[in-house]
Order: C-alpha cells, then structure tokens, then sequence
C-alpha cells in the first residue's frame, strides 16, 4: 500500500479519521527516507504530509515541537508522537503497535549511520594505503 501525500487537511482530524500514522516531513530532510522506508517494510498504514507545502501542518508540527520545524515528527492514532526518532525508538513504537519489523526495516533505519561508517572505512583503509 502506498502511503497518501495529504494537502490542506487538519492533521489531528486526520488522524483521528483514519487510524494512520501521519508522517510530517519535507524533502530535503534525510532522515525521512530511512523513518518511510521503515513504516513501508513494516506494512504499517501512514500518510505523508510535506511541510513545505501544507501550511496547516508545518503549524501542526510547530506545536508539536515547541515552535520548531523539527522533521521527522510522526503522530500516532492515539494522539502520541515521535520527533526525530531513532531506529530503536521507532521500532519499539512500532512493535508495541503489533507490528513486525523485519530486518530489512531495520537496515533500511540505520541507512544513515552504514552509510557513514562504510565512508569512514573506506578513508581510514585508504590512509593506510590497504586500498
């Protein structure tokens, strides 16, 4: 299932309506990919809402996060939310929803800190002349 791209729709109402998780993000965060990567391999149901382009939920996550634009915010059925949630934070949420997160959900939250590490090693093996 694909997730919705939601415009100009109150996002608490939303949520209430559709028993979703709503994703807040814009595309230029990065750590939206790995959060909706996550969500999709976990076959949970969610709609993604661009702040960027829907005024009514860039205020939304303004008052979520105390006046800042903080991205990815998620917002639960149950009113709950996760701002900038680490892999293992946003697993356990998941889990304690019923979800199964499989293991290529997980690789998929950690893409940022493999992909950091692998350039790290890359550089180091390079210094010392293994490569």
């Amino acid at each position: 299932m694909e997730p919705q791209v939601i415009l100009d729709q109150e996002p608490t109402t939303l949520n209430a309506q559709t028993d979703k998780i709503v994703l807040y993000g814009h595309e230029t965060c990065p750590l939206i990919p790995p959060v909706w990567l996550m969500l999709k391999q976990s076959r949970v149901p969610f709609d993604y809402i661009n702040i960027r382009t829907d005024e009514a939920g860039r205020a939304h996550v303004r008052t979520i996060n105390n006046g800042y634009e903080s991205v990815p915010t998620l917002v639960f059925p149950d009113g709950s939310t996760l701002t900038e949630p680490s892999e293992g934070t946003l697993r356990a949420k998941l889990r304690s929803l019923g979800y199964e997160v499989p293991l290529l959900a997980r690789l998929a939250g950690l893409a940022p800190q493999l992909i950091l590490g692998a350039v790290i090693l890359f550089a180091a093996l390079r210094m010392l002349g293994v490569i």
